[in-house]
């Protein structure tokens, strides 16, 4: 039987650039393919699969799974979206105002739910609006 030794003395580590002829550029891998493969298959599996491969992910690998149920889990106690967008309103008379193109490209006070189709009224209060900006859901 052959034994194996080290011998002793400095050994770099083998590269990818090392391997490639002089001048060529690294060639990477498409991520899309391998990852649109991977959710598939999650796609596919049952609840049963599901649940028993995050109990082996919550096993084996602690820390992708605390990463990943960090990115998930929904904070039921935290009620402010942080990606609203503040929208207008008139800081004089605190309604709701905005531009409708039907009725021209000034700003305009208006009643209703703008995003549904039809369902708004513009109205004038006797005065231009006053533009300024808050959360939705803080009234003026």
């Amino acid at each position: 039987m052959d034994s194996i030794f080290c011998q002793p003395g400095d050994i770099a580590p083998l590269s990818l650039p090392a391997l490639l002829p002089a001048g060529a550029a690294p060639v990477a891998p498409i991520p899309g393919i391998s990852q649109l493969d991977r959710i598939s298959r999650l796609a596919a599996l049952g609840p049963e699969d599901t649940v028993a491969g995050l109990l082996w992910l919550a096993m084996n690998f602690p820390a992708v799974c605390d990463a990943m149920l960090d990115k998930t889990e929904f904070d039921a106690a935290d009620d402010e979206d942080p990606c609203q967008e503040p929208e207008p309103f008139c800081a004089e008379c605190g309604a709701d105002i905005g531009i409708f193109l039907r009725y021209g490209t000034d700003w305009r006070h208006y009643l209703g739910d703008v995003t549904t189709a039809g369902q708004i009224e513009v109205f004038d209060p006797g005065h231009d609006p006053v533009i300024a900006w808050r959360l939705p859901g803080i009234p003026a």
